[in-house]
This record gives C-alpha cells, sequence and structure tokens, in this order.
C-alpha cells in the first residue's frame, strides 16, 4: 500500500517525514532516506500493535438528468431568445473575421 508521505528538509538540518491522516506520524533524519526510514517504522510499530491500513471502495449514485431539464421545451419564447443569441453570436464572428 501506498501513502502520501510529506519529505522536507528543516531550517537547522535534516529532514522530516510526515504522513497525514488517519496516521499523522513524523519521522526526521539526517537525510531524507533516515527520515523516510523512521516515518515507516513508526508505521510498522502502530500496525505491529494491531492498527490496520485498509482502503474501502465506496458506492457511488450516477447523478441523473437535472430536475429542471426541459422546463422550457414547448415555451416559444425560449426558442425566440435562444434564436436571438444565435444571432447575435453569428454578428461577432461575422465582425471578428473582417479584416
Amino acid at each position: 500500500m501506498e501513502i502520501p508521505v510529506l519529505l522536507e528538509p528543516l531550517p537547522d538540518g535534516g529532514f522530516r517525514a510526515r504522513s497525514g491522516d488517519p496516521l499523522e506520524l513524523t519521522g526526521q533524519g539526517d537525510s531524507p532516506d533516515s527520515a523516510l526510514r523512521n516515518l515507516r517504522d513508526l508505521i510498522q510499530t502502530r500496525i505491529a500493535s494491531g492498527s490496520l491500513l485498509t482502503t474501502i471502495e465506496v458506492l457511488t449514485v450516477q447523478a441523473g438528468r437535472h430536475p429542471g431539464a426541459g422546463i422550457y421545451r414547448d415555451e416559444p419564447l425560449f426558442d425566440q431568445w435562444r434564436a436571438a443569441i444565435d444571432r447575435y453570436r453569428q454578428e461577432i464572428e461575422d465582425k471578428a473575421e473582417l479584416p
């Protein structure tokens, strides 16, 4: 299993390797490798004491149509409004083509 780890230099020298939730553990060392090794040891100690790192799959519901979709389907004013937008877009595109 892979977990994200933030590895950063410390102001006084050395390095810090931190894991995020749910572990929130920090390992420090003189080099990036030793900081990561110390963090790995902390995680292994936590696991050896009975903690488990695992993942779960959560089912998601696919979104259907929006409840308001199609409410203007039979509205003549809406059709006129859309036609006016189309005409205006065409005017702008025609003007943009002129040198």
